[in-house]
């Protein structure tokens, strides 16, 4: 279904709009897409819209009279009226985003454990934050945990650890951590591997849980 917006380009004191699919022509203006036929939704440059008069004598302005090579200019260097649906789309991305940057890395800093999921989303609902799609997201994010501070013990951290794996799990136990944790050294010799390693809070559980059950229990762990 369309979601039909103006996109809009002033170039000296002459104006040039077309009817775009906003979350179609933002993927092109945000270097995601070229797609303007799925765009495009009125095959016209126009230089009143509301008035429906139709713009002439593009090749003088543009240098060419093809419609999608203007709309994609219209697009790119013009700005786009942006749908209150395109909008809660974007906020709700960005909520999730924030939920899932705060998740992994939250600690109760009365208890030094790792927070749920479930327990952050709930006060993230609790504090009522407006997610501004224009504003910066890091510092949204800082502005969500000093309202979250008041109502949990919320700090955010991650865990130090050294492990001891034998050789015959170390390609498994690698793509874990790999894919959950960032390492900081590897070595390797013919017992196994020696990997020293940070993660996140909100992941430890599940890293530690992975690994143990990846060299059925044979891995040795340290906290550092």
């Amino acid at each position: 279904m369309e979601d039909r917006v103006i996109a809009r380009l002033y170039i000296k004191d002459k104006q040039f709009e077309i009817f775009v699919d906003c979350e179609k022509a933002m993927l092109i203006k945000n270097g995601n897409s070229t797609d303007i036929d799925s765009a495009l939704l009125v095959d016209r440059i126009f230089k009143d819209i509301k008035k429906g008069e139709v713009a002439g004598n593009l090749d003088k302005v543009f240098g060419t009279e093809d419609v999608k090579k203007i709309a994609l200019e219209i697009i790119k260097k013009g700005e786009i009226q942006l749908s209150s649906s395109y909008r809660e789309k974007q906020a709700s991305m960005l909520r999730n985003r924030i939920l899932d940057s705060i998740a992994s890395m939250a600690i109760d800093s009365t208890t030094n454990l790792p927070i749920p999921r479930k327990r952050i989303e709930l006060a993230m609902e609790e504090i009522h934050h407006n997610f501004d799609i224009n504003k910066a997201e890091k510092e949204q994010m800082e502005d969500i945990l000093l309202k979250l501070k008041k109502i949990i013990p919320i700090k955010l951290g991650e865990f130090s650890y050294s492990a001891e794996i034998p050789l015959a799990y170390a390609n498994d136990a690698l793509s874990y951590l790999k894919r959950l944790a960032a390492i900081k050294s590897n070595i390797r010799n013919d017992s196994g591997i020696s990997v020293s390693f940070s993660v996140k809070a909100g992941h430890e559980g599940e890293l530690l849980s992975k690994l143990k059950s990846v060299t059925h229990g044979t891995i040795t762990l340290k906290k550092t």
